[in-house]
């Protein structure tokens, strides 16, 4: 198995990297269903080489299972520069010494099979009561074996998160972008084949490994199909943002919705799954108290209504403010049972009345692009109109264009235009400045979101625009984009 998910790899680096024309998605994965059985009994053969000395190993160093509640985990480090392990569920942390480059955990009563484990790294296992997997690491040359009962899981999760890891699929501001360039057609048929292949993956697997748990079989099985109803909810902007032009989706494209269950709440601690709900609440409602109506509807288990709305909230007023929500707001308040949680998003509704049209914009003092400090006193008596940007957020660059279009023209007329950047790096805000040519903007930079300016305006989610009035009081906080701004700027002036 390891080998072969090693020609995996290889095979998916060809959506990464490769050219459009060398992408056959039609059949860039029969080699792999062809040789699976045989790598499949290669791991098999690996890890029982290891088992007897890692049983007799865990019995002198006495970490034995007290009842058939509980799971163990015993690990055997080589190389390793820590002092302690971590065993995280979803409600506790356990934590054991390692001595002598040995840990153990024997815990009872867990109610969840997926937890994670950190040692030098973290990793993934999948336990049920009355396993016992024995780790065995060296930290030199990052090898992971397992052995003992219950291990086959575990194997497969550290393998299959190394190879998504590795490919970048684990990181969810990573773009694959010769996937999501191909035309509508041709992706779909890649990320078929992707999900054709981890299915196949999986399926071999068990048929080499028969105890692994039917559980864990159809968790997986699922989460390889939420992870590919991701990619779809996911193309159409990806597309149009690498290509800059709008994809013309075939008229059947979101039949896929139609194997989404909104209530499943054992697949609720998974972030594919929360992302591909969420994301089936955006396709069905665009206006955000339709969303809260709906979502009603959606998810009837209270956990997931919670957490989800929790997020959409945020998410919200970051973007848009409070204007216009302050009956789902209130609304939503008794369903939070977490009082942090209560807090915060109070905090956060509250402090956006400052805001409100006709209020006092705050006073700002920041550095621009030659040194000097620039006031929004400065500017009284003047429209200005607000870009806050970063050079990491592709929504602000696809605006810049704009931006410069609108400075340009109206150059002469009674209004400012000051592009704000929260970029950590000088360089890089320097560098979009000059290949955007910019040069009748007012350029600001805040060096990250830790500014005055950025907790005075709640500015710390991009693209983010506000039109301040010629007597220095807020007009809109969350103004349009340039792209859309101009027929209110012409009303004003």
């Amino acid at each position: 198995m390891v080998r072969q998910l090693q020609i995996l790899v290889s095979q998916f680096r060809v959506l990464r990297t490769g050219t459009l024309s060398e992408i056959r998605p039609d059949n860039m994965y029969q080699p792999l269903a062809a040789s699976l059985r045989g790598e499949m009994a290669y791991i098999k053969t690996i890890v029982m080489k290891n088992l007897l000395i890692l049983i007799s190993l865990v019995l002198i160093f006495g970490c034995s299972r007290k009842d058939n509640h509980t799971i163990k985990i015993v690990g055997f480090l080589k190389n390793s520069e820590v002092s302690v392990a971590e065993l995280k569920t979803t409600d506790s942390t356990y934590i054991d010494t390692i001595v002598e480059g040995r840990f153990c955990f024997v815990v009872s009563d867990l109610n969840e099979n997926y937890i994670d484990l950190k040692f030098d790294e973290w990793i993934q296992l999948y336990v049920e009561y009355n396993d016992s997997i024995f780790i065995n690491y060296d930290r030199k040359n990052k090898q992971i074996q397992f052995s003992g009962r219950g291990f086959e899981e575990s194997t497969f999760l550290f393998e299959g998160n190394r190879l998504m890891k590795e490919l970048g699929f684990d990181d969810p501001r990573m773009v694959d972008i010769a996937l999501f360039s191909l035309k509508p057609d041709n992706f779909l048929k890649s990320v078929d084949s992707i999900r054709q292949v981890r299915n196949k993956l999986l399926s071999e697997y068990k048929k080499m490994n028969p105890n692994i748990s039917d559980n864990f079989y159809k968790t997986e099985n699922l989460l390889v199909t939420y992870f590919w109803i991701n990619q779809q909810f996911g193309y159409p902007n990806f597309n149009e943002m690498i290509t800059k032009i709008k994809p013309e989706l075939p008229d059947n494209y979101y039949e896929f919705t139609n194997q989404i269950e909104t209530s499943n709440i054992e697949l609720f601690k998974f972030n594919v799954y929360k992302e591909a709900v969420s994301s089936y609440l955006d396709f069905k409602a665009k206006e955000f108290n339709d969303k809260y109506i709906l979502a009603k509807e959606l998810f009837i288990e209270k956990e997931m209504f919670e957490n989800i709305l929790f997020a959409k909230f945020i998410n919200q007023i970051n973007f848009n403010g409070i204007d216009g929500i302050d009956s789902v707001y209130q609304d939503f308040l008794p369903y939070i049972k977490d009082q942090k949680r209560k807090e915060f998003l109070t905090g956060k509704f509250n402090s956006w009345s400052k805001l409100e049209k006709g209020k006092k914009a705050p006073e700002f003092e920041i550095v621009d692009d030659s040194g000097n400090t620039v006031r929004l006193s400065d500017f009284y008596g003047k429209f200005v109109y607000i870009d806050c940007w970063s050079s990491f957020c592709g929504p602000c660059l696809k605006e810049m264009p704009e931006m410069k279009k609108l400075s340009d023209e109206y150059k002469n007329e009674n209004i400012v235009f000051i592009s704000i950047s929260a970029d950590s790096d000088r360089e890089k805000w320097l560098s979009k400045i000059n290949e955007f040519q910019l040069t009748n903007t007012i350029n600001l930079w805040t060096i990250g979101t830790n500014h005055n300016f950025n907790n005075d305006y709640n500015a710390k989610a991009f693209p983010r625009y506000i039109l301040i009035d010629d007597k220095g009081n807020i007009l809109d906080a969350t103004a349009d984009n340039p792209s859309m701004i101009k027929e209110k700027l012409e009303q004003l002036l």
